[in-house]
């Protein structure tokens, strides 16, 4: 390669190349040996199916279960929580009922925009979960809202809603 044809960022490379390439030593600093016993103990290694049962679907499901679970413990008695499901290209939708339908899929069912009904299938990968509060109204409208807008997933074993 001609000099011409040497990219720019070659020559802003070839500035570093003068820099020393072994390490310096410092006076009074003995590095530590490098013994068996001094070694960091590497954790237990999980088994492949631990692994990919923690990956799955199923597991995201239950810790946002146990979130919203926490959510509804902690706050006041006019509010509650409520889960919206942000998708790959910013479709938001307002969750009723959340279940495991693959290792890694999961079914959404709710509404979207001005209380659209729908049901989506995505990829756990596509999804950011948020869960907030939401202000009920009158003594009243608190059992109506319930009834109305539970957060339900669905287990193999059993449903709940929260």
């Amino acid at each position: 390669m001609s000099e011409k044809d040497k990219p720019a960022g070659m020559e802003f490379q070839a500035q570093f190349n003068i820099l020393p390439r072994r390490m310096s030593m410092v006076p009074g600093f003995r590095p530590p040996e490098v013994a068996k016993e001094n070694r960091v103990r590497q954790p237990q290694v999980c088994s492949r199916e631990d692994e990919n049962e923690y990956r799955s679907a199923g597991v995201l499901l239950q810790a946002l279960a146990a979130e919203a679970r926490g959510w509804a413990q902690q706050l006041p008695a006019n509010f509650r929580p409520a889960i919206v499901a942000i998708l790959h290209g910013g479709v938001q939708v307002q969750v009723r009922t959340l279940s495991q339908v693959s290792f890694d899929g999961i079914r959404i069912e709710g509404t979207m925009g001005a209380d659209i009904p729908c049901s989506m299938l995505a990829h756990q990968d596509t999804i950011q979960l948020v869960c907030y509060a939401v202000e009920l109204g009158t003594e009243n409208d608190k059992e109506e809202e319930f009834k109305r807008n539970p957060i339900g997933f669905i287990w193999a074993d059993h449903n709940e809603e929260i």
